[in-house]
């Protein structure tokens, strides 16, 4: 430092202020040296709501002050989201991942969180004619868009409208069906799958709406059959004598010949009822009392020996020893054993005259002297007539009645005796 007072050649006297130290007096061999007084500074450190500070050392040159910074990341977002800043090795980070679920996209705009990519959406009302471009951008033509329908295999498409605001194209779409049989059906309210409503069908609809086919039930062998009705041992019919074929006992077929049937309208087994036959005799003398001097008759003439017809007669009662539901029949068989004592004039025949429920008489022929004898005689004719009938319900009834008749042509006779003796024998049907 100069020496002031040497240069001014004035009086100067320096005195040390706060801080300041003077050394020497100010001569040439001994001038003022002015210096500061050295002071410890103290050193603090204050976090912030981002930032947390750390303060080590004691501030001297052998153990300087060290200052660190953490950045303080809240936990709880007051927003109640995710905090999406996240604290790594190499520093902060945020991930583009963590990031794209925070974006959405609103009218017009479509978002894809998985990639991150924003795009345009096209609106799918009719008549929007807004596309995409071959540069990737929107795009709109000038002119009306055609549109045109394409039918598939299983859609039969069909548009209508010109695509102006005024007629917008209208696209309407039928499924096609396939002709039956298929199981669709197509109803006002939408296709249909109906299960069949023939008898025991098994497909229906479970719980849960879908088609289904119950187990079969356990088996139950009825009377007549054995077997599990399966590969291995399939249903059977059971014969208590065992097994035989047809032919180790019978010359006929049994397609023609067996009485066991099948019902086609509810294809059960059945045998037809049994069959039933029964038959009557009758012996009987008419000619009590004796019938005599029978002139000419004009036609034939019943007898009546006492005032009663001469009478062989069958009467047979519905439903007859147990028929309830066969068809029957029956044939009959009267023969006559006559004893005559004629004129020498007579000429005559005899017979019965047949009549069956009150139906119309019919007279049945047994003998007949057509040309005269020329003497009086006495002789003994005999003969025989017969009736059948079919198809008589097993609920009708049966009056069946042969009178003893003659017819005089010449001359007169006289009737000794007459003996019928009858038969009859009725038959249920096949």
């Amino acid at each position: 430092m100069a020496n002031c007072c040497g240069a001014r050649r004035c009086n100067c006297t320096i005195t040390a202020g706060p801080g300041v130290t003077v050394d020497g007096n100010g001569s040439t061999s001994a001038p003022y040296v002015i210096s500061s007084e050295a002071a410890q500074t103290a050193l603090g450190v204050t976090d912030s709501s981002t930032v947390d500070l750390t303060l080590t050392g004691t501030g001297t040159a052998g153990n300087p002050y060290n200052v660190s910074a953490d950045v303080i990341l809240d936990p709880a977002p007051p927003g109640g989201g995710t905090n999406l800043i996240s604290e790594g090795p190499d520093g902060l980070y945020v991930e583009c991942a963590d990031v794209r679920q925070c974006f959405s996209a609103g009218d017009g705009g479509a978002y894809d969180p998985s990639t991150g990519e924003i795009s345009a959406r096209l609106s799918m009302d009719a008549g929007n004619t807004t596309v995409f471009g071959t540069d990737g951008g929107l795009y709109t033509p000038a002119a009306s868009t055609a549109l045109q329908a394409a039918d598939t295999p299983t859609v039969d498409m069909t548009v209508t409208g010109s695509g102006t605001a005024a007629s917008p194209y209208q696209v309407a779409a039928d499924v096609i069906v396939a002709p039956e049989p298929n199981g669709l059906e197509e109803t006002p309210s939408g296709l249909l799958v109906v299960p069949s409503a023939d008898t025991g069908n098994q497909l229906s609809f479970g719980g849960d709406g879908r088609l289904f086919v119950p187990p079969d039930p356990p088996l139950e062998i009825g009377c007549g059959l054995q077997g599990a009705g399966t590969t291995a041992s399939p249903l059977a019919a059971y014969p208590i004598a065992g097994s035989d074929a047809w032919a180790d006992h019978w010359d006929c077929t049994d397609a023609d010949q067996s009485t066991l049937k099948c019902d086609p309208a509810t294809g059960a087994l059945w045998t037809p009822p049994e069959h039933y036959t029964a038959a009557d005799h009758l012996y009987v003398e008419h000619m009590t009392p004796v019938v005599s001097n029978i002139g000419v008759t004009n036609g034939w003439l019943i007898l009546q020996p006492g005032g009663t017809p001469a009478v062989v007669a069958f009467d047979v009662r519905a439903n007859f020893l147990g028929n309830m539901c066969r068809l029957w029949s029956y044939t009959s068989h009267v023969h006559a054993s006559i004893d005559v004592s004629a004129s020498s004039t007579a000429t005559f025949e005899l017979g019965y005259v047949y009549q069956e429920d009150g139906g119309p008489l019919q007279v049945r022929p047994v003998e007949g002297v057509l040309t005269p004898f020329g003497s009086a005689r006495r002789e003994r004719y005999a003969g025989s007539v017969a009736e059948a009938g079919f198809d008589k319900p097993a609920s009708s009834t049966l009056a069946l009645h042969y009178f003893v008749a003659v017819r005089v042509i010449t001359g007169t006779i006289t009737i000794n005796s007459w003996t019928s003796d009858a038969t009859i024998h009725t038959n249920t049907q096949a």
